[in-house]
């Protein structure tokens, strides 16, 4: 059985209940079509373990994003072989399992295949850099466009254009959500005066100290909501990409 999770497909389940309840339903290649983006895993038939975990843990947050679906298919070995075209069709292996593959608009020839960690962050982190809006901890929907923009442009009238709405939008935004929102306007002003390295030396300093086993949990998701919103402003050429 091929298997999806949305609510494009059943506008009364959400994707967080799929990953308590664990309800499944069925899934056809003709639902690609009919969104923007599609990302199907490919695996066994019954998958389990700290890889499916990760799985789950992607279909709950993909609630967040508009454009996305987020699908399983399951191969069998055995009996009639469901669907194992599938397999054939793009060249999946057993031993690769799982595969990730990402359809966009509708193209069922072409996917982009996933080639990095099978980790929830690092497979949001790949369709963050493939224009693909998936709420990642401590990102702002509204303020990863904007930041998008920024990184878009070198021309500093613009740069200077968007930081003043980010600026103006700080004051609309919820106030839980409001140093979140101040974070966007304070990397933009960094990247105005140290340049473009400021990114990936600050995303490179705040991995080093998430890798530190003293910090406490409140203080270790401070700084990942802050290297989440720094990985915003990336360029999308420096993701890994295998066409």
């Amino acid at each position: 059985m091929t298997e999806a999770v949305g609510r494009e497909n059943n506008p009364g389940l959400c994707k967080h209940s799929y990953v308590d309840q664990h309800q499944r339903f069925h899934y056809s290649l003709q639902v690609i079509p009919k969104q923007k983006y599609v990302l199907v895993k490919i695996d066994t038939q019954y998958p389990y373990g700290e890889k499916q975990d990760e799985f789950k843990k992607l279909a709950e947050n993909s609630a967040s994003s508009k454009e996305l679906l987020v699908a399983e298919v399951g191969i069998s070995d055995y009996g009639e072989k469901e669907n194992s075209e599938l397999g054939m069709k793009y060249k999946v292996e057993k031993d690769e399992y799982p595969v990730y593959l990402l359809f966009t608009n509708g193209d069922l020839e072409n996917p982009v295949r996933y080639t990095g960690e099978i980790k929830q962050d690092a497979i949001q982190q790949w369709l963050k850099n493939k224009n693909v809006w998936v709420g990642m901890l401590g990102c702002l929907e509204e303020f990863d466009s904007l930041a998008a923009d920024f990184r878009g442009t070198t021309a500093q009238e613009e740069r200077h254009k968007i930081m003043e709405k980010v600026k103006a939008m700080v004051q609309e935004v919820p106030e839980s959500d409001q140093k979140l929102a101040e974070q966007y306007h304070k990397i933009m002003s960094k990247v105005l005066v140290q340049g473009e390295t400021f990114v990936h030396s600050e995303i490179t300093r705040i991995g080093k100290l998430l890798g530190e086993s003293k910090m406490s949990l409140v203080k270790k998701v401070e700084f990942q909501k802050r290297q989440n919103i720094l990985s915003s402003f990336q360029k999308s050429s420096a993701a890994k990409e295998d066409l």
